[in-house]
């Protein structure tokens, strides 16, 4: 900060306060005192020259004051000028020391070591290395080149008493002895203030890194309670209408229901995408492992996605390679349906008239592992070539007015590319404005050889899952209902249980073959529950087959070290309802294969 002080102002503590660097303030104040100590000396030697009829001494020292003086006011009209200052003082220190060298002394008297001295403590505090080099070096050469003229005899350093024969030259040497030692005084005083306000500036960031660590977890916290109470209701209304659906409605009903579960499902995804970036952010997330057919999966994720593009007059079409047909993959759909509906669902946005397509090649495939080509291209508004890079960024889209046209939250890109760190892929772009897109990424997954492979039954047959012995644990009122409704339409009369404890309890005096288990209730949560009942000294009891509920893929790894046998997502779909009961059932051998 350097403000404009009056031309008169004779005050250090104003100049200072021009300037915020300490090390700049204490170059000034060494180099303010060294004036002042010369102006002292130089008025000395004009004294003592004037008395003993030295003219040459006398004019040179009111040269040198006058310059002095000058630089004095330089320093405290236009502090930030103080290194022009210290270039000039130096310059008449080295001239002053090669005078009295060649032309006064004829040798090297203490006053001229002195002043050695100070030049280079001076050069090297107010100027730096390179000038202090610089200046030491000229400030050292007239005292070798004497010796060179004069002899290097010791006694070519003249300190005997005729040099003392006045009082005033006693007084010059004490003057810059006590200069030496200003100088030196007022650097280490620097140097400590550095160091104390670099302790004070680190504990202020200690400080302030405590408190983002507070505002995180708290932020963390809440978007926890936010994740469970949001999507709690978003559940219902869609495993509701699910459930309409299946009760086959009229034409009319049955379209407006799925407007409804399609509303639904797109609010749910979006709230997944704002809770789940927070989780990818802090690597919370992990991967899960599932077999599922890939072609099967791409068109249920498709369905609803294709009926987007037509109600905006697109074309949407889906092209899986033939090679991939009937392919069993281990991999997470619950991930994958996250990439592939962003990236769908901002072609379909930002797409006018023309197309959406959705592609699968096959890059290569072999008896174990299957390395795939997906592609989403759109004949949208495009993406200019400088605006690559931001897309991917927090809350960013390609121009400001696109938040504002087309809407949306801009987490999608960026938690497309995280998702894709967790697949050790990325994503590739090219894009042309005005004539569309193309995002591609490639991911291997693991095949299992099963015969779904080979064929595959169009509605293979349920297995009746009546004898199960079901016991489920959830404190909402409308997700205890339709759990209960879900079950009934496989014919399964479960025990229902509003919190963990009454679960424990019911579990203790009953004799259950499985448990669906919801993790957040009030007196005993999921986690609790299910230890307690791991630790029930009757075997039976304790081994339990349990199945946790969850609205989050990151709590996978803590549901299982927990003791939960399997886990389910909510919304929970009737389709996996059914899988991950019958898993339970033919590994508890209630029904067999």
């Amino acid at each position: 900060m350097n403000s404009t002080l009056p031309f008169f102002n004779w005050s250090l503590r104003k100049a200072l306060n021009t300037e915020k660097d300490n090390l700049s303030k204490a170059r000034i104040r060494i180099i303010y005192a060294m004036l002042l100590f010369s102006i002292l000396k130089t008025v000395i030697v004009i004294v003592i020259g004037a008395a003993y009829h030295q003219n040459g001494q006398v004019a040179r020292a009111a040269v040198a004051c006058m310059f002095y003086v000058a630089l004095t006011k330089l320093v405290l009209y236009k502090p930030q000028a103080y290194k022009t200052a210290a270039h000039v003082m130096v310059i008449i220190g080295i001239m002053i020391v090669t005078t009295s060298i060649f032309l006064f002394a004829h040798s090297v008297n203490l006053q001229n070591l002195q002043f050695v001295f100070m030049i280079l403590l001076g050069s090297f505090y107010a100027l730096g290395g390179r000038w202090g080099v610089f200046y030491s070096v000229l400030a050292v050469l007239p005292v070798l080149v004497s010796f060179f003229f004069y002899g290097a005899d010791y006694n070519t350093i003249q300190i005997s008493s005729s040099q003392f024969a006045s009082t005033g030259l006693i007084i010059l040497a004490i003057l810059n002895f006590i200069s030496l030692i200003t100088v030196h005084y007022l650097f280490y005083n620097a140097f400590n203030e550095t160091i104390a306000e670099k302790e004070r500036l680190n504990h202020q960031l200690e400080n302030s890194i405590t408190q983002a660590n507070k505002l995180a977890a708290t932020k963390s916290n809440f978007l926890s309670t936010m994740s469970h109470e949001l999507r709690t209701p978003l559940n219902s209304v869609v495993g509701i209408s699910e459930l309409l659906l299946e009760d086959n409605p009229e034409e009319r009903q049955k379209e407006n229901l799925k407007i409804l579960q399609l509303s639904a499902r797109d609010l749910h995804a979006l709230i997944n995408n704002i809770l789940d970036f927070n989780k990818l952010e802090s690597d919370k997330l992990v991967l899960e492992d599932v077999n599922f057919r890939l072609d099967e999966f791409m068109q249920n994720i498709c369905i609803g996605l294709g009926k987007k593009a037509r109600d905006k007059q697109l074309d949407f079409k889906l092209e899986i390679d033939p090679v991939l047909e009937h392919t069993t993959i281990k991999s997470d759909p619950t991930r994958l349906s996250q990439l592939i509906y962003n990236l769908v669902g901002n072609a379909i946005k930002f797409t006018e008239h023309g197309s959406v397509i959705v592609r699968l090649s096959n890059i290569e495939k072999n008896q174990s592992q299957v390395r795939i080509l997906f592609s989403v291209a759109d004949t949208g508004i495009g993406i200019s070539p400088d605006k690559h890079d931001s897309i991917f960024d927090l809350f960013t889209q390609a121009e400001s007015h696109t938040t504002r046209k087309y809407g949306g939250t801009g987490l999608g890109l960026a938690i497309v590319r995280q998702v894709l760190g967790l697949f050790n892929s990325s994503l590739i772009l090219e894009s042309v404005p005005g004539e569309g897109s193309t995002f591609s990424f490639t991911i291997t997954f693991d095949l299992v050889a099963t015969k779904q492979n080979d064929q595959r039954e169009d509605t293979p047959t349920r297995k009746n899952l009546s004898n199960l012995k079901i016991l489920v644990a959830e404190d909402n009122d409308v997700n205890r209902l339709l759990i209960k409704k879900q079950l009934e339409k496989l014919n399964i009369n479960a025990t229902l249980a509003v919190n963990g404890k009454e679960a424990y309890n019911s579990h203790c005096n009953n004799d259950f073959d499985l448990i669906l288990m919801d993790l957040h209730m009030p007196e005993m949560n999921g986690y609790e529950t299910t230890k307690k009942i791991r630790s029930l000294k009757d075997p039976l009891k304790a081994n339990v087959y349990i199945i946790a509920f969850t609205a989050s893929i990151s709590e996978q790894q803590e549901i299982l070290d927990t003791g939960f046998d399997d886990y389910l997502y909510k919304p929970v779909n009737m389709t996996e309802l059914y899988n991950k009961l019958e898993k339970a059932a033919l590994e508890k051998q209630i029904i067999t294969a």
